[in-house]
C-alpha cells in the first residue's frame, strides 16, 4: 500500500518556522521591556536621591541650587520618556502575542485536516485489506 502524504505538510512545515519567527520576535520585545523597567527603577533611586539630598553643605548658591534644580528636572524628564517607551514595547508585546495565538491556531486547523485526513487514509486502507480478506476466504471456501 501506498504511504500517507499530506498534500499540505509543507504549509506545516512553513508555519512552524513562522511560530518560531514570531516567538523569537516575542522573547526580544520581553527583554527590551526587562531592561527598560530597570533603567526607570534606577532612574526613580537617582531622582529620589536627588530630591533627599541638597547640593551643598553649608552655604548654597543660587547656580548650584539651579543645576541640581535642572538635574532634577531631566532626571523626571527621563522617568516620563522611559515610562512612554515601556507603555508602547507592552503594546507591541500584545500585538506579538496575538500574532503568535494567530500562527498557532493556524497550524492547528491545519493538523487536525491531518489527523483527519489520515484517519480518511486508514478506514480505506482498511476497506481495501477487507476486500482482500473476503476474496481470499471465497478462494478458499469456493
Amino acid at each position: 500500500m501506498a504511504k500517507f502524504k499530506f498534500r499540505l505538510q509543507s504549509l506545516i512545515k512553513v508555519k512552524e518556522i513562522q511560530e518560531k519567527k514570531v516567538e523569537r520576535e516575542l522573547a526580544t520585545i520581553k527583554n527590551k521591556i526587562l531592561q527598560e523597567q530597570a533603567r526607570l527603577e534606577d532612574l526613580k533611586h537617582e531622582h529620589e536621591k536627588l530630591i533627599t539630598t541638597s547640593p551643598s553643605e553649608g552655604k548654597v548658591r543660587v547656580a548650584d541650587m539651579a543645576l541640581h534644580q535642572d538635574y532634577i528636572q531631566k532626571i523626571s524628564s527621563q522617568i516620563h520618556f522611559e515610562n512612554a517607551r515601556i507603555v508602547l514595547l507592552t503594546q507591541s508585546e500584545n500585538k506579538k502575542i496575538d500574532e503568535v495565538m494567530g500562527v498557532k491556531k493556524d497550524k492547528e486547523a491545519i493538523e487536525h485536516l491531518k489527523e483527519k485526513q489520515f484517519e480518511e487514509y486508514k478506514k480505506d486502507i482498511e476497506k481495501k485489506e477487507q476486500v482482500l480478506i473476503d476474496a481470499i476466504a471465497q478462494r478458499i471456501s469456493g
